[in-house]
């Protein structure tokens, strides 16, 4: 199976900014930088916001932005390509010429750290949870040399056993997710992170001159998630930590722990604003929708579970429900089912 345009651009984990620009479109104010793939605004003094644009490229999948303070600049994320990282480089060199303090991956995911090797071609720090250089070589390193026919072949057992064009569809969609990630590892020249943060220390301060950022370590959507909070501007970066209006991927996911991350998002002032992974920013009326959609899922598992239904069945028998019916759900296994699979490692015991 090979991937066309159409398909690639359903299929990059990024369809929240596509709906973004069809729903709430761009920030009103004039970008300060911008290609066909991102575009930068400013959305308060020495914050930078930039927006993915999936339709123009695959180069910035993910959002990010640049921290501009009086004494130093940082970066937020790696992107999909070095060239997403560039832009972020671009962008800080356009606003400031402070140094470069560092730039910060919110987790370990392709769409936010591939494109770190052109921040370590700049020397540019890379900030990481210290879980994530492991995971990087376990997951993506160790794929390079893997059998790939052996890899696929669950997925193309599936699609042989599919009765249902619901189940059809959904296993050549499985099928292509893998197909594009094993390609983006192949592509990649991966990169390690060179400073690294605890879990157990609760917040990191960073102090850029009259900008903070504070970095917090999570686990919820990975075992890695990096949270940016920028108190005196009243933003918070929170990478996948939060979906906007999409069923999210959770194939490195902690369900039960990630819920329990949301509630305290969703009770912040009104004035916080997020900036999600994908899509638009967002304030907390948006964390507590998504926390309507994983608690949906928490229960049709604890449903599947009392049936004695297996997590492949629980999978299976999932319904999207009418409140959820127009949020994207394509690569069904990488949501659904390992949305499935995580509850019913930590509910059944």
């Amino acid at each position: 199976m090979t991937i066309g345009r159409r398909q690639f651009l359903a299929s990059t984990l990024v369809a929240p900014a596509l709906l973004a620009r069809r729903t709430l479109g761009w920030s009103p104010d004039a970008p300060v930088l911008e290609r066909p793939f991102a575009r930068a605004t400013k959305e308060g003094e020495g914050l930078y916001v930039t927006l993915a644009n999936p339709e123009g490229g695959p180069q910035c999948l993910s959002n990010g932005g640049v921290l501009a303070g009086r004494d130093a600049v940082l970066l937020i994320e790696g992107h999909m390509q070095p060239a997403g990282a560039t832009f972020e480089l671009e962008l800080a060199r356009l606003v400031s010429n402070r140094p470069i303090r560092g730039a910060v991956n919110t987790h370990f995911h392709p769409d936010h750290a591939f494109g770190d090797s052109a921040y370590a071609a700049a020397r540019v720090p890379i900030i990481a949870q210290d879980t994530a250089p492991a995971l990087i070589k376990s997951k993506y390193e160790a794929l390079k040399t893997a059998d790939r026919t052996a890899l696929l072949r669950p997925y193309q057992e599936r699609l042989a056993a599919g009765t249902t064009e619901a189940a059809i569809r959904r296993a050549k969609e499985d099928i292509g997710a893998m197909q594009w990630m094993l390609s983006a590892i192949d592509t990649t020249e991966l990169t390690y992170p060179t400073e690294l943060l605890s879990i157990d220390k609760p917040a990191t301060r960073i102090d850029l001159g009259g900008i903070t950022a504070v970095l917090e370590c999570r686990r919820g959507h990975t075992p890695t998630d990096v949270v940016v909070r920028v108190p005196e501007r009243e933003v918070v970066f929170v990478g996948d930590l939060l979906f906007h209006r999409e069923y999210p991927v959770c194939i490195d996911a902690d369900m039960l722990a990630w819920r329990k991350i949301l509630e305290p998002m969703a009770a912040e002032p009104a004035s916080v604003r997020f900036v999600p992974g994908h899509g638009p920013i967002c304030d907390r009326a948006t964390v507590r929708e998504f926390i309507d959609l994983l608690d949906d899922l928490h229960t049709h598992a604890e449903k599947m579970i009392a049936a004695g239904a297996s997590s492949s069945e629980a999978e299976d028998r999932y319904a999207v429900p009418a409140a959820f019916s127009e949020y994207p759900h394509y690569w069904w296994d990488w949501r659904i089912g390992a949305a499935m699979r995580s509850y019913y490692s930590t509910l059944k015991h």
